[in-house]
């Protein structure tokens, strides 16, 4: 018995210090029921920053970002005047100067032709893109998630923003849109994209809306949305905890200090869209985060096709070419194997 209680005692220490060690974890806990793509805490936004610069939407800002790491992406359309979509945040002369495009004066405030957008490098380096182009993006890299933030809420619109999402899929591989993830900015959206596109994700993002948190939370609990975004100005603790009592999951926009994101954290915040960081700055290790994923990417990486002659510049790295990290053995996995030891001794 006195050996048995000896044994015990060493037991009982590393019980304690595990079970602490998962107080506070390093990222917001468990993924929403069925968004199993919320394990990522960080989502880059307009395909993440580059060389300094943040909203380019741009082919290399994803290369870059999909190279440190990331894996879910949010990615700005909108309606050219051909009707198409291009990833830019909007037709305003501001983007043309920031980007150092030389548009004429008289289109500066105005949408272009898709072949007008494309034509114009963005700081004189980087690629524009079309959905068309997203698309073949997540064909090649089937590891990756795109949030679309399509800024309309007129009906008609929204109808044409998304009808061509869905024809564009279809041409391309219909299957991608598992993997699109559209942010809908009022009640009435949600009804309208899903009419066009049974989604199987979506975020319910609240800079467009007026909606008190009440009634957000209302909302989310009947309609089977499990993720809600916001602005930091909005994401109130008592807010964020009545969307966590009911199992949704919040990601913030757009934070770019380490410690702000932290702050948030401790709050019961799930993540936050970011231009900047990366999961190295937070000290999270993204390897796990991404090897749960693998196994489905693998297999859908034997179905890639030849890369779109527009992407010229894209990375001719593949998913097929990354390694996996098993992941770290839970608090009662390492109890288990310590009780075994003990008692089998």
């Amino acid at each position: 018995m006195k050996r048995i209680l000896k044994a015990c005692i060493p037991f009982t220490l590393l019980l304690s210090i595990l079970i602490s060690s998962q107080a506070i974890p390093a990222i917001a806990a468990e993924p929403a029921v069925n968004e199993d793509w919320t394990r990522f805490p960080l989502i880059a936004h307009a395909l993440g920053g580059i060389d300094g610069v943040d909203y380019t939407n741009s082919l290399e800002a994803f290369q870059t970002n999909y190279d440190k790491g990331q894996r879910l992406f949010e990615v700005d359309f909108s309606i050219t005047k051909d009707g198409l979509l291009a990833a830019r945040h909007d037709w305003m002369g501001y983007l043309a100067t920031k980007f150092e495009q030389d548009i004429p004066a008289n289109k500066l405030e105005e949408p272009l032709t898709l072949k007008e957008f494309k034509s114009y490098k963005i700081l004189e380096n980087y690629t524009p893109l079309s959905f068309a182009d997203v698309a073949r993006l997540s064909k090649k890299y089937p590891d990756v998630y795109f949030i679309t933030d399509t800024k309309e809420t007129d009906p008609e619109l929204v109808k044409q923003q998304f009808t061509v999402i869905r024809d564009t899929a279809n041409r391309i591989d219909p299957t991608i849109l598992d993997r699109f993830i559209p942010e809908i900015y009022s009640p009435e959206m949600l009804d309208i994209v899903r009419d066009i596109i049974p989604f199987k994700h979506v975020i319910f993002s609240l800079y467009l809306t007026s909606m008190e948190p009440a009634e957000v939370v209302q909302y989310v609990k009947e309609h089977d949305v499990h993720v809600v975004a916001m602005p930091e100005e909005r994401a109130t603790k008592s807010f964020i905890k009545d969307l966590n009592d009911i199992g949704v999951v919040t990601y913030v926009h757009s934070l770019n200090k380490v410690k702000d994101v932290k702050k948030l954290m401790r709050m019961g915040v799930h993540g936050v869209y970011t231009d900047f960081l990366s999961y190295k700055d937070l000290g999270i290790d993204e390897a796990p985060l991404i090897a749960v994923g693998q196994t489905d990417a693998e297999k859908s990486a034997a179905n890639l096709t030849t890369q779109d002659p527009s992407l010229t510049t894209a990375s001719a790295d593949t998913v097929t070419g990354q390694s996996t990290v098993a992941p770290a053995p839970t608090t009662w996995e390492k109890i288990k194997l310590l009780l075994g030891q003990l008692f089998n001794s």
